[in-house]
Protein backbone atom coordinates (compact mmCIF):
# COMPACT_ATOMS: atom_id res chain seq x y z
CA UNK A 1 0.00 0.00 0.00
CA UNK A 2 1.32 3.35 -0.45
CA UNK A 3 1.32 6.27 1.85
CA UNK A 4 1.21 9.92 0.63
CA UNK A 5 4.32 11.13 -1.27
CA UNK A 6 6.22 13.81 0.73
CA UNK A 7 7.27 15.83 -2.23
CA UNK A 8 7.70 15.69 -5.96
CA UNK A 9 10.50 13.51 -5.83
CA UNK A 10 9.79 10.83 -3.12
CA UNK A 11 7.87 7.80 -2.92
CA UNK A 12 6.87 6.34 0.16
CA UNK A 13 6.13 2.46 0.53
CA UNK A 14 4.53 1.43 4.04
CA UNK A 15 6.38 -2.26 3.36
CA UNK A 16 9.74 -0.57 2.21
CA UNK A 17 9.71 2.89 4.01
CA UNK A 18 12.63 4.78 2.39
CA UNK A 19 14.19 8.13 4.51
CA UNK A 20 13.94 11.31 3.06
CA UNK A 21 16.10 14.56 2.86
CA UNK A 22 15.93 18.29 2.10
CA UNK A 23 18.02 18.88 -1.24
CA UNK A 24 20.17 22.22 -0.39
CA UNK A 25 19.85 23.76 -3.63
CA UNK A 26 16.12 23.43 -4.54
CA UNK A 27 14.43 22.84 -0.91
CA UNK A 28 12.74 20.53 -2.03
CA UNK A 29 12.02 16.91 -0.72
CA UNK A 30 13.86 13.83 -2.50
CA UNK A 31 15.12 10.37 -1.38
CA UNK A 32 18.01 10.25 0.62
CA UNK A 33 19.51 7.52 -1.21
CA UNK A 34 19.37 10.12 -4.24
CA UNK A 35 21.66 13.23 -2.72
CA UNK A 36 24.77 13.17 -3.56
CA UNK A 37 27.90 15.78 -2.79
CA UNK A 38 27.98 18.97 -4.85
CA UNK A 39 30.74 19.46 -5.54
CA UNK A 40 33.45 22.18 -6.99
CA UNK A 41 36.88 23.12 -8.12
CA UNK A 42 39.30 25.09 -6.25
CA UNK A 43 43.46 24.67 -5.51
CA UNK A 44 44.31 21.72 -7.46
CA UNK A 45 41.06 19.52 -7.50
CA UNK A 46 37.33 18.97 -6.35
CA UNK A 47 36.38 20.02 -3.28
CA UNK A 48 33.24 19.16 -1.32
CA UNK A 49 31.15 22.78 -0.78
CA UNK A 50 29.29 21.09 1.97
CA UNK A 51 26.24 20.67 -0.12
CA UNK A 52 23.88 17.92 -0.44
CA UNK A 53 21.56 18.05 -3.52
CA UNK A 54 19.21 16.00 -5.41
CA UNK A 55 21.49 15.05 -9.02
CA UNK A 56 18.35 16.76 -10.98
CA UNK A 57 19.53 20.21 -9.26
CA UNK A 58 23.47 19.59 -8.69
CA UNK A 59 25.85 22.03 -10.70
CA UNK A 60 28.41 20.98 -13.15
CA UNK A 61 31.82 22.00 -11.60
CA UNK A 62 33.83 24.67 -13.41
CA UNK A 63 37.62 24.69 -13.12
CA UNK A 64 37.88 28.60 -13.33
CA UNK A 65 38.76 28.18 -9.65
CA UNK A 66 41.73 25.78 -9.97
CA UNK A 67 45.19 27.41 -9.44
CA UNK A 68 46.75 27.77 -12.86
CA UNK A 69 49.84 25.98 -13.50
CA UNK A 70 52.76 28.10 -14.54
CA UNK A 71 55.75 26.55 -16.28
CA UNK A 72 58.85 26.87 -14.46
CA UNK A 73 61.54 29.71 -15.64
CA UNK A 74 64.21 28.08 -17.85
CA UNK A 75 67.23 27.56 -16.67
CA UNK A 76 69.30 30.57 -16.10
CA UNK A 77 73.04 31.01 -18.25
CA UNK A 78 76.09 31.25 -16.26
CA UNK A 79 78.00 34.08 -17.06
CA UNK A 80 75.41 35.86 -19.29
CA UNK A 81 77.10 38.77 -21.15
CA UNK A 82 74.38 41.23 -22.71
CA UNK A 83 75.03 42.01 -27.18
CA UNK A 84 76.97 45.19 -27.33
CA UNK A 85 75.12 48.03 -29.33
CA UNK A 86 76.94 46.73 -32.66
CA UNK A 87 75.54 43.20 -32.25
CA UNK A 88 72.13 44.38 -31.60
CA UNK A 89 72.53 46.22 -34.84
CA UNK A 90 73.64 43.84 -36.74
CA UNK A 91 71.09 41.59 -35.33
CA UNK A 92 68.32 43.81 -36.45
CA UNK A 93 70.53 44.67 -40.04
CA UNK A 94 70.65 41.07 -40.75
CA UNK A 95 67.51 40.02 -39.72
CA UNK A 96 65.41 42.93 -41.33
CA UNK A 97 67.50 44.67 -43.77
CA UNK A 98 70.00 47.52 -44.26
CA UNK A 99 68.99 50.44 -46.58
CA UNK A 100 72.56 52.51 -47.70
CA UNK A 101 71.39 55.82 -48.53
CA UNK A 102 73.81 58.55 -50.62
CA UNK A 103 72.33 62.10 -49.25
CA UNK A 104 74.72 64.18 -51.11
CA UNK A 105 73.89 67.82 -51.67
CA UNK A 106 72.00 70.37 -49.70
CA UNK A 107 67.88 68.44 -51.08
CA UNK A 108 65.36 66.94 -48.45
CA UNK A 109 65.58 63.51 -48.55
CA UNK A 110 61.67 61.44 -48.27
CA UNK A 111 62.14 57.54 -47.85
CA UNK A 112 59.07 55.44 -49.46
CA UNK A 113 56.94 53.39 -47.08
CA UNK A 114 58.56 50.15 -48.92
CA UNK A 115 62.27 51.38 -47.78
CA UNK A 116 61.11 51.91 -44.86
CA UNK A 117 59.41 49.26 -43.86
CA UNK A 118 61.62 47.00 -45.29
CA UNK A 119 64.73 47.90 -43.32
CA UNK A 120 65.74 48.33 -39.36
CA UNK A 121 68.93 50.15 -40.34
CA UNK A 122 70.05 53.17 -42.47
CA UNK A 123 72.86 54.37 -43.50
CA UNK A 124 73.41 57.88 -44.64
CA UNK A 125 76.53 58.46 -46.65
CA UNK A 126 77.32 61.58 -49.12
CA UNK A 127 78.96 65.09 -48.63
CA UNK A 128 76.18 67.53 -47.24
CA UNK A 129 76.47 70.97 -48.98
CA UNK A 130 73.72 72.13 -46.81
CA UNK A 131 71.30 71.23 -43.59
CA UNK A 132 68.98 68.91 -44.80
CA UNK A 133 66.21 66.38 -43.19
CA UNK A 134 65.53 62.75 -44.01
CA UNK A 135 61.72 62.19 -43.73
CA UNK A 136 60.07 59.06 -43.11
CA UNK A 137 56.29 57.86 -43.02
CA UNK A 138 54.32 58.09 -40.40
CA UNK A 139 54.38 54.39 -39.17
CA UNK A 140 55.46 53.00 -35.95
CA UNK A 141 59.00 51.49 -35.69
CA UNK A 142 62.54 51.18 -34.48
CA UNK A 143 65.17 51.44 -36.41
CA UNK A 144 68.72 52.41 -36.30
CA UNK A 145 70.01 55.57 -38.29
CA UNK A 146 73.87 55.58 -39.25
CA UNK A 147 74.98 59.43 -40.28
CA UNK A 148 77.87 58.74 -41.86
CA UNK A 149 77.94 61.88 -43.89
CA UNK A 150 80.86 64.35 -44.22
CA UNK A 151 80.70 68.15 -44.38
CA UNK A 152 80.26 71.08 -41.65
CA UNK A 153 76.11 70.49 -41.87
CA UNK A 154 73.47 68.77 -39.96
CA UNK A 155 71.29 65.89 -40.82
CA UNK A 156 68.13 65.21 -39.46
CA UNK A 157 65.02 63.18 -39.60
CA UNK A 158 61.58 64.31 -39.06
CA UNK A 159 58.11 62.21 -39.68
CA UNK A 160 56.13 63.02 -42.73
CA UNK A 161 53.69 66.21 -42.48
CA UNK A 162 55.50 66.90 -38.77
CA UNK A 163 56.40 70.73 -38.13
CA UNK A 164 58.85 70.57 -35.40
CA UNK A 165 62.76 70.67 -35.11
CA UNK A 166 63.58 67.84 -36.96
CA UNK A 167 65.98 65.05 -34.78
CA UNK A 168 69.46 65.70 -35.51
CA UNK A 169 72.07 62.20 -36.31
CA UNK A 170 74.87 62.68 -34.91
CA UNK A 171 78.15 61.92 -36.59
CA UNK A 172 78.49 58.31 -36.42
CA UNK A 173 82.32 55.83 -36.24
CA UNK A 174 81.85 54.15 -39.70
CA UNK A 175 83.77 51.11 -38.02
CA UNK A 176 81.75 51.05 -35.16
CA UNK A 177 78.49 52.78 -35.86
CA UNK A 178 78.41 54.90 -32.84
CA UNK A 179 77.93 58.39 -32.19
CA UNK A 180 80.54 60.48 -30.78
CA UNK A 181 82.06 60.64 -27.31
CA UNK A 182 80.68 63.40 -24.75
CA UNK A 183 82.61 63.13 -21.38
CA UNK A 184 83.37 59.85 -21.08
CA UNK A 185 80.17 58.52 -22.24
CA UNK A 186 79.06 57.42 -25.87
CA UNK A 187 76.52 60.11 -27.46
CA UNK A 188 74.43 57.22 -29.21
CA UNK A 189 71.56 58.74 -30.92
CA UNK A 190 71.19 56.82 -33.75
CA UNK A 191 68.53 53.96 -32.17
CA UNK A 192 65.51 56.11 -32.90
CA UNK A 193 61.86 55.19 -31.72
CA UNK A 194 58.94 57.31 -34.05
Amino acid sequence: MRVRNHGKYTNMSRNKPRAIARCDYSGLMVQHSSVIRQMQYSGQGLVWTGYLVNPKFADDPNPQNLTPRVKLDPKPIANARPDNIIDAQNTLATSVGVLTLDVSGNADVTLTIDQFANNGSFNFTGVLTGNIVVYVPNLLSQFYANNLTTGNFTLGMQITGNISVPLTIPYASPTTLLGPLVGNTLLNLQFINF
